[in-house]
């Protein structure tokens, strides 16, 4: 391993050590999934990689809100400069490989291109445009807004943290999904001929629904508040809890009201067309 990344802790330093020598494709797939809060160090590791493809470079970039950083500086100082150093990558060339298509952060049924995304890096243009760039840290690089790339990342069994135990606990360790149940506790099941109660059908059905309601990213976001508070309620939480909360439901709370607006909108071009 590199000697820059040797004070890395345990959990960060076994995924580099795991990407070492894997694809570009792999890295993207395994950067995608990856927890912000617990794999800095893998971030900017996989970020460097000299053949680390634009559309892995892009997916951190929009992951990581880069409006509301350039809109609260003093509050993610160190988010900018992280983002800067990206950027200047970008600007400079380094990202010069770019097979992976990258459509943007949340791409729904029938869309090849993020609204959400797009509707983010206008906001980004208009910032500048208001504030002047020079006088700010970083502007945006046209050349993350999608699409862009030709072809789906392509990955291993043993790539795959839905199909490898090893990733799955290297993920674990970073904070993101669990590690596989053991056979041993998970539940009996039922004999592959016998029939399903149909009060499981009848909800297999509404959940179904659901995840195509247009107003889904609503309900996921009230959620969110809901618990978020709840949480910052139960456990006391310190002062600086509470405007981390707020800055989250604005943010979040403008991201859910385009993409419903852009849900309904599909919707009703669906119908129009039928």
């Amino acid at each position: 391993m590199d000697g820059k990344f040797e004070s890395y802790d345990a959990e960060q330093r076994a995924m580099i050590d795991w990407l070492t020598g894997r694809s570009p494709d792999a890295r993207h797939a395994i950067a995608e999934d990856l927890n912000f809060d617990f794999a800095e160090d893998v971030f900017e590791w996989i970020l460097t990689q000299p053949d680390c493809d634009l559309a892995t470079a892009a997916s951190y970039f929009w992951r990581a809100g880069p409006l509301e950083r350039l809109e609260h500086p003093d509050t993610f100082e160190e988010d900018n400069l992280t983002l800067k150093r990206l950027v200047d990558r970008v600007n400079a060339g380094f990202y010069s490989r770019s097979e992976i298509y990258y459509g943007g952060q949340e791409l729904w049924e029938g869309e090849d291109v993020c609204s959400w995304t797009v509707a983010e890096a206008e906001g980004l243009r208009e910032f500048a445009r208001a504030h002047g760039a020079s006088n700010l840290p970083w502007t945006l690089p046209e050349a993350l807004v999608p699409p862009f790339g030709h072809r789906a990342a392509r990955i291993s069994d043993e790539e795959d943290p839905l199909k490898s135990e090893e990733l799955r606990k290297l993920f674990a360790g970073l904070g993101t999904g669990s590690e596989l149940i053991p056979a041993s506790l998970k539940a009996d099941q039922p004999p592959k001929g016998m029939p399903q109660p149909a009060q499981q059908l009848t909800v297999g059905k509404r959940i179904a629904r659901l995840s195509n309601s247009a107003f889904r990213p609503l309900y996921l976001y009230l959620a969110f508040v809901a618990a978020g508070w709840g949480l910052i309620y139960v456990f006391d939480a310190p002062r600086l809890a509470y405007p981390v909360m707020i800055i989250c439901c604005l943010r979040f709370g403008r991201m859910t009201f385009g993409m419903v607006r852009s849900g309904m909108n599909r919707k009703a071009e669906n119908r129009a067309a039928r």
